[in-house]
């Protein structure tokens, strides 16, 4: 109670001094960066589907709830916090932060043109993908390659160079994982094998931001890590996105190679196929991952607009002769009808169509997966101080 108490006082005294800070003394009006502002993002819908004994079932689903802290302590020093309320708070064992935990972090620009920057703390990975750029309540349905293969917000270091307006360099180093290997294979009930943690459990991501005639972007990044000692993974992400007022749309691609599949994803299937159980269930070596995503985004009027989006992906045993190439599938798409009520807030209303399907190699006798179902709902990103 004293706590809650505390942060009401605080807020009351900052609060107006912020927006006195803010109020023009003259007839010139100067943007005059905030010290502190907070967004509250979420997104809830109505889900009717089917599950595997083809029976309809329907719910309510909280996707996403998230708050955004923000500011500028002046126009070089910023800084960023986020958090997931649907997500555990609870220690990870690498980077000793939490899963709630997606930003926190600081900002400092610096040089003449203010061309350098770094970026110290928990950020999001620099890496080539416009679907994980893409504000999360908008993301109806999201890949695997971005739910489930990447270490998505790291703790590290961003070094940045721009080039120009249009051309901008980043080098991230960061932690592979936000777990440990033992912590990893503990949660996953697998055994550590011959396998054992690098002494140096880090990836670094080098990434080219460009843009072109206004309207075509790119997001490319190479990135090479480590978790498991002698297993390097290599990967390349290729993000591109035309927009324009009325219109956006994002290609994604990507190329993953894990010398040791430590996200486990390729892993689960392979020891399904071969019966392998107990502490024989290791992480398995040399899998690749592929994925294609396309968006389009278009705003019909003022306040109807579409959503449509399809991902391809695959997973590879690259040296397994009898699974090979591609064993693992996975189709996902989603259609989306939203509505704008009120033209100057990012709120909007929205029924659309979810379709997700994994397939496996013939011969592999594992079930396909389908995951399809109807949606209602609202998302938001309203700024609430």
């Amino acid at each position: 109670m004293k706590i809650r108490t505390s942060i009401g006082v605080v807020l009351c005294a900052v609060c107006p001094a912020i927006a006195s800070a803010q109020t023009p003394v003259d007839s010139v009006k100067k943007e005059v960066p905030s010290i502190f502002n907070l967004n509250v993002l979420g997104r809830t819908s109505f889900n009717i589907g089917q599950n595997a004994d083809r029976d309809l079932n329907a719910s309510f689903r909280l996707d996403e709830t998230r708050l955004l802290l923000s500011g500028h302590i002046n126009p070089d020093l910023s800084y960023k916090v986020r958090f997931r309320l649907n997500k555990s708070f609870g220690t990870t064992t690498q980077d000793n932060g939490s899963r709630a935990l997606d930003y926190a972090q600081v900002n400092y620009r610096f040089g003449k043109q203010k061309e350098w920057e770094v970026i110290l703390g928990k950020q999001a990975a620099a890496v080539g993908s416009y679907e994980f750029v893409n504000n999360p309540v908008y993301e109806y349905a999201f890949t695997d390659y971005v739910d489930r293969i990447l270490n998505l917000f790291v703790v590290g270091a961003t070094f940045s160079y721009k080039v120009n307006p249009n051309h901008n360099f980043q080098l991230q180093v960061y932690n592979t994982s936000t777990e440990t290997f033992d912590q990893l294979i503990k949660t996953a009930g697998y055994g550590a094998g011959d396998f054992k943690q690098s002494n140096r459990p880090m990836g670094a991501y080098l990434t080219w931001e460009g843009n072109f005639l206004k309207s075509f972007h790119t997001k490319w990044s190479y990135n090479y890590s480590q978790l498991v000692a002698d297993a390097d993974n290599h990967a390349i992400s290729l993000a591109n996105m035309y927009k324009s007022k009325n219109t956006k749309v994002y290609l994604d691609l990507q190329y993953s190679d894990y010398g040791v599949d430590h996200t486990m994803l390729a892993s689960s299937a392979i020891h399904s196929f071969y019966g392998n159980a107990g502490l024989d269930r290791t992480m398995r070596r040399d899998v690749v991952y592929k994925t294609a995503v396309l968006r389009l985004d278009q705003q019909l009027n003022e306040k109807w607009g579409i959503a449509l989006k399809g991902a391809y992906e695959t997973a590879s045993a690259r040296k397994d002769k009898t699974l090979g190439q591609d064993f693992r599938k996975n189709w996902t798409g989603f259609a989306a009808l939203e509505y704008k009520p009120i033209a100057n807030k990012d709120w909007k209303l929205f029924g659309g169509y979810i379709d997700n399907k994994i397939s496996y190699k013939n011969g592999m006798n594992i079930p396909t997966q389908k995951n399809n179902r109807f949606i209602l709902g609202t998302f938001f990103n309203l700024t609430a101080i």
